[in-house]
């Protein structure tokens, strides 16, 4: 893997391509509130990041969702120890 490969592309692809394309509706919508997000779809809204990861851990366990805060610019991902091929995700 090269060092600019980015560990992370394809993961919630279809998630953050929805609120990114429906950011100012969100924003009118849910002014402030963090989002737990599924496919194309607002899955809740919350007032706190941690109340939004445990609605979305209890509702869907180990499927992929993602919480982003409306007006939050999006967050740059990195995991330097998976990028350079210090640690391994292997089940």
């Amino acid at each position: 893997m090269s060092m600019d490969a980015n560990p992370y592309a394809g993961a919630l692809a279809e998630e953050t391509a929805y609120f990114d394309e429906h950011s100012d509706d969100l924003l009118r919508k849910y002014p402030n509130r963090y989002l737990l997000i599924v496919g194309s779809s607002v899955k809740g809204d919350f007032s706190t990041h941690e109340s939004a990861l445990a609605e979305g851990v209890r509702r869907f366990d180990a499927k992929p969702f993602l919480v982003r805060r409306t007006g939050d610019k999006a967050p740059v991902l990195t995991a330097p120890a998976l990028s350079l091929g210090l640690l391994s995700c292997q089940r």
